[in-house]
């Protein structure tokens, strides 16, 4: 597919993929005991208890992946970011796929990666760097895509491998 957003936009794309290739290994390599182990808290997580299960939290970080992609467009398009209760969400998460497996997570995984990263390609390099508002501050595509999308699966990793240490 050619990078019709150019060379930074590529980057990013770039950066999700390598960062969904470690996540993808890291969750397939999971036992079933560490699968049902209950999450702990990464020190940089704060807004968030982990009190789910190692799976679920998994399948969450696979789950949000495209609803974080999606929010970057509706910012690409001039749009306002609807206010979300995280908690709530992820509650009604967690009750629906308490029995999630580790195949699930990692196929959703796989199939996220490359249709999410061709989006994140299609993004046009100008648009990068524009500050949107968002509800917890202005923030640009660029900051969403590493800190959001990249930093979401990386706090989600450190709470899981804090549990299974």
């Amino acid at each position: 597919m050619t990078q019709a957003g150019g060379s930074r936009a590529a980057r990013y794309a770039e950066e999700f993929e390598a960062a969904q290739d470690q996540f993808i290994d890291f969750v397939d390599s999971l036992t079933d005991e560490q699968w049902s182990m209950v999450g702990k808290n990464f020190p940089d997580r704060i807004e968030e208890d982990e009190h789910r299960q190692v799976g679920v939290i998994a399948h969450h970080v696979a789950d949000t992946q495209q609803f974080i992609v999606d929010r970057v467009f509706v910012m690409l398009e001039d749009k306002p970011l609807k206010r979300m209760d995280f908690r709530v969400i992820n509650a009604d998460h967690e009750a629906a796929h308490a029995n999630v497996t580790r195949a699930e997570v990692v196929s959703l995984l796989r199939s996220n990666r490359r249709r999410l990263a061709d989006r994140i390609r299609s993004i046009p390099d100008h648009a990068l760097d524009v500050p949107h508002e968002t509800p917890v501050g202005p923030a640009t595509i660029a900051q969403r895509l590493s800190g959001v999308l990249v930093g979401h699966m990386k706090m989600h990793q450190g709470s899981i491998e804090a549990a299974i240490s």
